[in-house]
């Protein structure tokens, strides 16, 4: 009977009317056959005062302190004891007002007995809700614990890659250092300051994008063919934070950067439907892509699957010449 949502003086008030209330109908249907109104207003004050003993005790006392702790034979014997003193009290206050004790009795008990098989069901019924919320919630919880772990194993990891790349410029003297730095503190900021929820804005991920692309461009030797091509993205579109970046990387990591390409394509429908397309050569003598990239590959899959449940579809496909990745996110 307790409740998170209204306030508390909301609730004590609910339980009064619904005792008024319940008092107003046993009225109504004893003064159809009682003529005595003091009579009917001792039977009505009885049973109000019985019954919501019942309720209450049970469901505040014998269920939370006896069942819940697994103490069963005496809830049963408390329960019993319960009814029964009830049902006595109650006909030591009316009387014996039937022909037959028995009857008596029987008409006694039932608004006792009702309202504990009542309170018993009632009390299960919440106790089931808030297993489950309470379930959902720990879920929920874990859910986002695991998400953080798995960020704060991608941003080591890229930064890592990155701080290499860098060095390598610097120690050979590259006039591309300084820029590359430039670049690379653009994505720092967008990889810490953005980082406010599990979702940004698609263009600036976007934009992260271009200065990841633009970053190897300034340290590769070679020239391979990059292209990066995007459309119907909007303002309200938002993704998940970082969630191409494994992608990009194994692509400029495992692909052929000295003679091969690289094509990168985004595309978002009239439907909120995106989809994302990365395409590199491989060179022959090299592992598969996928067997390369370890635990970039397996991070984001666990990510989308975390983040994107039955929204999302990813295909890997290699061959001899090159690798693809498409993925499919309902961005709704």
């Amino acid at each position: 009977m307790k409740n998170n949502v209204i306030s508390r003086p909301v609730f004590y008030a609910l339980h009064v009317l619904f005792w008024l209330c319940y008092g107003a109908i046993l009225f109504a249907s004893l003064s159809n056959w009682i003529e005595s109104s003091s009579e009917v207003w001792q039977a009505v004050i009885s049973d109000v005062l019985t019954s919501s003993s019942i309720a209450y005790l049970n469901y505040y006392l014998l269920l939370p302190k006896l069942y819940r702790k697994g103490r069963y034979s005496a809830y049963i014997l408390a329960s019993i004891a319960m009814v029964v003193i009830i049902v006595l009290l109650r006909v030591n206050l009316l009387g014996m007002t039937h022909r037959s004790v028995t009857y008596t009795y029987f008409i006694r008990s039932v608004p006792a007995l009702g309202f504990y098989l009542i309170t018993t069901v009632v009390w299960f019924f919440a106790n089931l809700i808030k297993a489950q919320r309470n379930e959902i919630e720990l879920r929920n919880s874990q859910l986002a614990t695991e998400l953080k772990f798995l960020k704060l194993q991608l941003s080591p990891h890229f930064l890592f890659n990155t701080l290499n790349n860098v060095y390598s410029m610097a120690y050979f003297k590259d006039q591309n250092t300084a820029p590359a730095i430039l670049k690379l503190s653009e994505m720092m900021r967008h990889m810490l300051y953005e980082d406010q929820g599990k979702f940004v804005s698609l263009s600036k991920e976007i934009s992260f994008m271009e200065n990841f692309i633009e970053l190897w461009r300034l340290k590769l030797d070679e020239k391979p063919v990059i292209t990066f091509k995007h459309k119907g993205v909007s303002d309200n579109h938002h993704i998940a934070h970082l969630i191409f970046l494994v992608f990009l990387e194994n692509a400029f990591k495992h692909g052929n950067t000295i003679d091969g390409t690289i094509e990168i394509n985004l595309y978002v429908d009239a439907t909120d439907r995106l989809f994302f397309e990365i395409k590199n050569d491989v060179i022959d003598a090299r592992k598969t892509a996928e067997e390369e990239s370890g635990v970039g590959l397996s991070n984001v899959k666990k990510r989308l699957n975390l983040i994107y449940p039955g929204k999302h579809q990813l295909k890997l496909e290699q061959n001899p010449t090159s690798f693809k990745v498409e993925l499919t996110i309902d961005l709704t």
